[in-house]
């Protein structure tokens, strides 16, 4: 069964302020749920009227539902506006160096179903056959005729989102890897892609601590690494698409060489495949990163003092990120932010380092999202373009 896309009306073209408008309203409906549509008319500025005629299409379109009428004193019920999270969904997926997820969301960031599809060694083509078809047996058994809004796809390394390339995923072995052309119309479009940075960084802004605070730094310790600064809400990318290659940051005096052919970088310390080596070094009976999470929860010695080694050096690069770039947070995702126990080394080791000094421990904060929080961050690409450009997913364009 192929993948079921939204079945959109023919297009409409609207103003631009109007396709403003509607962005304005769903996303402050998406902030608070249960608001009423004076409440919302209030905040973006608008007519009660514009606002009624928005909501009157959002709710055509499954964006947004009406709660239960709320009587408060005199006058008229007020009729709460909340997020349509069940009659859509979204597709999110990590793309990783030799294990896949693939994720099905609802607009609130909620897993409703997944799967992990592996492809060790495999070339991208190859890999993305695998893929798609996991994806489409997802969907055949879980999507119960709803339509998927789109596919949201993150992976490591340096990629080109406008352009919609993999330019180097050095886990992988993928190098300048047409992405978006090789997966589109083989899976629920529009397709959006990103690295693992940038869409973890777009959770916490949705789910996350970018709810209160939208100036951090997020860094992702996985099989990949990665860093994106936010800034006033906005993910920064750089000009050439390369902001947050933390790879060969210098973390440790160490003689660890990297296959850059320096020694002490963060990529040779850090990521999920170091550790494992490090442990088969130490003669630990491990394949994968999970094995080493065994071993650390049977409270295996060596196990436990690599892990903790890691740690020291991702609370380097967070030190360096708090004194370069002084942000109001540095928020950790991936692997280490599934061990909540190690937060409290990693606050300490930083505190050592940075110019800060005790102060940085309150800055440093882990990831909201844990369990396949890579395919679910990817499902966030999705959700944040809803709320940007919502004609868009409702068969309307808006022109100047």
């Amino acid at each position: 069964m192929r993948s079921k896309a939204v079945q959109q009306p023919p297009v409409r073209r609207v103003n631009q302020l109007h396709g403003l408008n509607v962005s304005a309203v769903l996303t402050e409906i998406f902030r608070q749920e249960g608001i009423s549509r004076k409440e919302v008319a209030d905040r973006v500025g608008i007519s009660p009227a514009s606002v009624t005629s928005i909501a009157s299409r959002l709710l055509d379109a499954k964006l947004i539902k009406e709660a239960e009428r709320v009587t408060a004193g005199q006058g008229r019920p007020k009729v709460p506006l909340a997020v349509d999270h069940k009659s859509t969904l979204i597709l999110g997926i990590h793309l990783g160096p030799r294990t896949t997820g693939v994720v099905l969301t609802g607009l609130n960031g909620a897993e409703i179903a997944s799967v992990l599809v592996p492809h060790p060694g495999m070339a991208a083509e190859a890999a993305f056959d695998l893929i798609v078809a996991a994806a489409d047996g997802l969907i055949a058994e879980h999507a119960a005729d709803r339509p998927i809004l789109g596919t949201g796809l993150a992976t490591g390394g340096i990629v080109d989102s406008d352009l919609g390339i993999i330019i180097d995923n050095p886990g992988a072995g993928w190098k300048e890897v047409p992405a978006l052309d090789l997966l589109g119309g083989r899976l629920p479009g529009p397709l959006f892609l990103d690295n693992n940075a940038r869409a973890a960084a777009q959770s916490e802004l949705l789910y996350g601590h970018g709810t209160v605070d939208n100036d951090f730094v997020l860094i992702v310790v996985s099989a990949d690494l990665g860093a994106v600064l936010v800034d006033e809400g906005r993910i920064r990318s750089g000009a050439h698409q390369r902001a947050g290659y933390i790879s060969h940051l210098r973390v440790t005096e160490d003689p660890v060489e990297c296959d850059c052919g320096r020694t002490g970088c963060l990529k040779a310390v850090a990521t999920d495949d170091a550790v494992v080596g490090f442990c088969r070094a130490a003669g630990l009976p491990v394949r994968q990163f999970d094995d080493v999470e065994a071993l650390v929860d049977a409270g295996d010695s060596r196990a436990v003092a690599i892990v903790r080694e890691r740690n020291r050096s991702v609370a380097r690069a967070v030190a360096d990120m708090l004194d370069l770039l002084d942000p109001a947070l540095v928020v950790i995702a991936g692997t280490p932010a599934e061990r909540p126990e190690m937060l409290a080394q990693i606050r300490d080791d930083a505190c050592l380092v940075a110019q800060c000094g005790d102060a940085a421990a309150e800055r440093i904060v882990f990831s909201s999202d844990h369990a396949l929080s890579l395919s679910l961050f990817a499902a966030s690409l999705v959700v944040s373009e809803v709320l940007r450009t919502p004609l868009l997913f409702m068969g309307e364009t808006a022109v100047e």
